[in-house]
């Protein structure tokens, strides 16, 4: 099983969306995707990785979840456990962004040991990286389509699924 995960806003900060495509055996078995009216890239890039984490856990197997944003990778693997060891904060107890998401995120994994968590380049034909990279973008062209006044809002929509795997993409999965 793959997860693959992504986030957009544009501009930085505005109305941004999130992806999530999800592949068992090469053919894309499940996709998600939503926005929020006033957000920030890394918010996306975040939630994407949330909604990914819960995708995954709710496969019921092993899988591993691809995302483009070292920014979210490495905070997911590495830097979170230090902040969380500071009460939430960076070094020098610098007030940590996004804190509610990344709370969130630990708390999705917490007790998780079936979900690896690895990082993708964006934008270099990875067929998974793609399909999450056009859904976020349609989650954030879904707020446009609805006239969202309210940054409060958060949209979320189900996509069809279908195989956008290519052979290369497969043989990198299964690899």
């Amino acid at each position: 099983m793959h997860v693959f995960a992504d986030g957009a806003c544009e501009p930085n900060p505005g109305p941004g969306g999130w992806g999530v495509a999800v592949y068992h055996d090469g053919v894309e078995i499940a996709s998600d995707h939503g926005g929020a009216a006033e957000t920030t890239n890394n918010r996306m890039e975040l939630t994407g990785l949330l909604k990914g984490i819960e995708a995954a856990k709710a496969l019921g197997a092993p899988a591993t979840l691809w995302c483009d944003s070292q920014y979210a990778v490495k905070g997911a693997t590495s830097w979170m456990f230090s902040w969380k060891k500071r009460g939430w904060k960076k070094p020098g107890n610098e007030e940590l962004k996004n804190i509610e998401l990344w709370q969130a995120i630990d708390a999705a994994l917490a007790g998780v040991d079936q979900v690896a968590i690895e990082w993708c380049r964006g934008h270099s034909g990875i067929v998974g990286n793609e399909r999450a990279d056009e859904l976020s973008n349609l989650g954030m062209a879904s707020l446009a389509r609805r006239h969202v006044a309210s940054p409060d809002v958060t949209v979320t929509e189900r996509d069809e699924t279908a195989d956008y795997l290519t052979a290369q993409c497969r043989q990198i999965m299964e690899g």
